[in-house]
Parts: C-alpha cells; sequence; structure tokens
C-alpha cells in the first residue's frame, strides 16, 4: 500500500513503536503522527520535514535493510526444486544496491526529486561529515560478509534445500500482509521466514546483520502471534531462531510462550500510555505535541533522525547501529 493509499492513521502496535515510545514518547510523535500526510505537496512545514526524517537510516542500517531485501527476493523466486545457495547472485545484488542507496544519499537526489520515500537519505550524509570513501568501503565489507556468512551457515543451506512449498515470506511492501488483530488492537509485524518441517513443526528465523544481542522474548512472542494468527498455527508447534549471519552463530528458542504472555502485556501497557495522550483517541489523533514529552537523556538525541524538529541538533551526531526491527 502507498502513502496515498494509507486514508487513515490506524493505532497501532509493533514492536518498534513500543520501544520508541518508552525511548522518546516525541520521537513516537513525529514517527506517527507529526509526519502524518508529510508526503502531500501541500502538506505543513513540519509534517513534510517529520516525513523526510523518518525515512532516514544509517549506513549499518542500510546494510541490514539490503541484505533482507535481497535474501528475501531471491528466496521468494527460487524454485521449488531444492538448490544450493546462490552465493554469487545474492553477493553482487546486495553489493549493487548498497552502492545505489549510498550514491542517492551522497547526491541527494532527494532533495533534487522531492521525493524522500524513493531516494536514500543516509544519516551521516545529513547529519554528519557525509559518507566518504572509506565509510562506503566498510559498507561493502559489511554486505559481503553477511552475504558470505549467510551462504555458509547451515541455515542458509537449508532456506534453499527445504522444498519450496514449505517456505512461507512476509512481503515488507505489502502493508496488510503486516497486519494482524491481536483483541481487537491491530499489530503490525515481520518475520523473515517462516518454515515448515516435515514432522509438522513452525520454525520462524530472523536474520541478524548486527552483533549478537541478548534476545528479547517478547518480541519472539509476537512473531509467534503474528504466525499463528495468520496461518492459524498452535504456538506450541514453534520454534523460533536467531540467525546471526556475519558471525555464523544460531540462537533457536523452543517455548515462545512466554514471550506471548509478555508481549500481550507490554501491547496492553503501550495502549494505556499512548492513548491517554490522544486529543482524539477515535479518530487517532495527536494534536498536541507536548503531551509526548522529550526523553531527559541528550545521549539518545544525538542518533535520533527527529533532532533537527527537536531543536536538539546542535551536539555530534552519532549514526545509529541497528533500528528497531518491527
Amino acid at each position: 500500500m502507498s502513502d496515498g493509499d494509507e486514508l487513515k492513521n490506524e493505532f497501532a502496535w509493533s514492536w518498534s513503536r513500543h520501544r520508541t515510545f518508552y525511548e522518546c514518547p516525541r520521537k513516537l510523535y513525529w514517527q506517527c503522527y507529526g509526519s502524518w500526510m508529510g508526503w502531500d505537496p501541500a502538506a505543513p512545514p513540519n509534517a513534510a520535514l517529520a516525513y523526510r526524517l523518518k525515512k532516514i537510516r544509517s549506513v549499518a542500517m542500510l546494510v541490514g535493510e539490503v541484505f533482507h531485501e535481497v535474501l528475501a527476493e531471491v528466496l521468494a523466486r527460487r524454485p521449488l526444486a531444492p538448490q544450493p545457495v546462490p552465493a554469487a547472485q545474492l553477493r553482487i545484488d546486495m553489493e549493487r544496491r548498497l552502492l545505489k542507496r549510498i550514491a542517492e544519499s551522497r547526491n541527494r537526489d532527494w532533495q533534487r526529486y522531492k521525493n524522500p520515500k524513493k531516494y536514500s537519505i543516509l544519516f551521516e550524509d545529513y547529519y554528519g561529515p557525509g559518507v566518504d570513501d572509506a565509510l562506503r568501503e566498510q559498507a561493502l565489507a559489511d554486505v559481503r560478509s553477511c552475504a558470505d556468512g549467510f551462504a555458509k551457515s547451515v541455515y542458509g543451506r537449508r532456506a534453499f534445500a527445504a522444498p519450496g512449498e514449505r517456505l512461507t515470506f512476509i512481503d515488507r511492501r505489502e502493508f496488510e500482509g503486516m497486519r494482524i488483530l491481536v483483541d481487537g488492537l491491530t499489530v503490525f509485524a515481520c518475520p523473515d521466514l517462516v518454515v515448515a518441517d516435515a514432522g509438522g513443526k513452525t520454525h520462524i528465523v530472523d536474520w541478524k546483520t548486527g552483533r549478537f544481542e541478548k534476545a528479547e522474548p517478547a518480541q519472539l512472542g509476537v512473531y509467534a502471534l503474528f504466525v499463528s494468527e495468520k496461518f492459524g498455527l498452535p504456538i506450541a508447534e514453534m520454534t523460533a531462531h536467531l540467525v546471526y549471519v556475519r558471525t555464523g552463530g544460531a540462537e533457536p528458542h523452543a517455548d515462545l510462550r512466554p514471550g506471548v504472555d509478555l508481549a500481550r502485556r507490554m501491547m496492553e501497557t503501550y495502549v494505556s500510555d499512548v492513548r491517554g495522550r490522544l486529543t482524539d483517541a477515535p479518530a487517532n489523533v495527536a494534536g498536541d505535541v507536548e503531551l509526548f514529552p522529550m526523553t531527559t537523556d541528550l545521549r539518545k538525541c544525538r542518533r535520533c533522525n527527529f533532532r533537527e524538529l527537536c531543536g536538539r541538533a546542535d551536539a555530534p551526531a552519532q549514526a545509529p547501529e541497528t533500528g528497531f526491527d518491527a
């Protein structure tokens, strides 16, 4: 669904929205409310600016984005019959897309063509000294490492060796495909891959391109809720796998039910805390920005996309290493 087709700004929960709100309520305001309709040529200046800033990501985030996009596309069009990992194709396609988006940001194509959605804006170019050749080469090395690590991993080989009919993909470009209802609340999620094994068990795979981090049970619980709701599969029969493609490590989580319970409690807390700040809750309108106060931890502002709008762009910027997953 395109921005122009999103006629209603629906109240919704996602892992990223939850994390954003409790990091800084003002950040959630700009992300979900202040940027609404900012793509319209007639949008108020602050909405247009918020929409542009919403599209910014760091080079490290771009590496992860490119890896996920290309891998999903190649897996989606693979033959149903098992095949070897097309390692060379993955690497070449990822390199090409990464370089294209770095060039777009360097050339400020988003500004030239007045389209921040279509053309990349990198944090380092917008707030920092720019993406120089050294950073460009490091990004290339990182995406190659991800592609090569995936091709060598057991999980990478299994993704191409499993019969195609056992694989399920969620298309991140299809807005409705990422949407479920949990107790009447709209929830957005997007696991990278869902695989059914020969014994009837379901495996949820989440590719990680960054460094190892402690698993978030609630995030895995959200994935389990999503798969259960979308495909009618029992949560008790699911295992989630965090696969660190750059290092080759993997972390399976067999019992997702505690994470599901935690995710439900997080949703309840978020609904209570955010809806109470809306000036028109049924219409999901946040008319008073002051009800979404800025964080007092100025270190967080250094890596925030919206620092320009909040008047906190004087301190040196620090490009975020990762974004919150959906």
